[in-house]
């Protein structure tokens, strides 16, 4: 599968804002309203676009204790320790990673008080065997696709 340029440039409207209408997207990249419409559907259904979503302003709903948590596992514990991390609601990105930790997840907290919390009562699981906790100070370049 592959897309065009047309494609490219119809999903870079689309990252701009995903409520972005046909018409406005047309007028921009020059093809007719149908064409847009029919480009976008295509793209949806091959999964090229997985999902229209939202990007949140975190520190303005109250949630801005940003951290980065490394875990070295043992590897039979592996898929058990993931189940668990990634039903918490607080937990946003979760990777498989290579390196000093295998696992590495994002997590999002009103309080540092709650980051505390978190890994008093989350990461006492089995088989985790070390943990490296490092809280974002401050971003120089967000994620164009969600804003984290």
């Amino acid at each position: 599968m592959s897309i065009d340029t047309l494609d490219m440039k119809i999903i870079g409207c689309l990252l701009e804002d995903g409520r972005r209408s046909y018409r406005s997207i047309a007028e921009v990249v020059g093809v007719s309203e149908a064409t847009v419409k029919n480009r976008i559907d295509s793209l949806v259904e091959k999964g090229v676009i997985q999902k229209f979503t939202v990007v949140l302003d975190y520190h303005k709903i109250g949630r801005a204790i940003k951290s980065f948590i490394g875990l070295k596992v043992q590897p039979a514990k592996l898929q058990s320790i993931v189940e668990h991390i990634k039903k918490h609601p607080d937990v946003h990105v979760l990777y498989r990673t290579s390196g000093d930790v295998d696992l590495m997840f994002e997590v999002i907290f009103e309080k540092m008080e709650d980051l505390n919390s978190f890994l008093e009562r989350e990461l006492v699981l089995d088989g985790i065997l070390g943990t490296v906790v490092t809280v974002v100070i401050g971003p120089y370049k967000r994620c164009p696709l969600t804003g984290l």
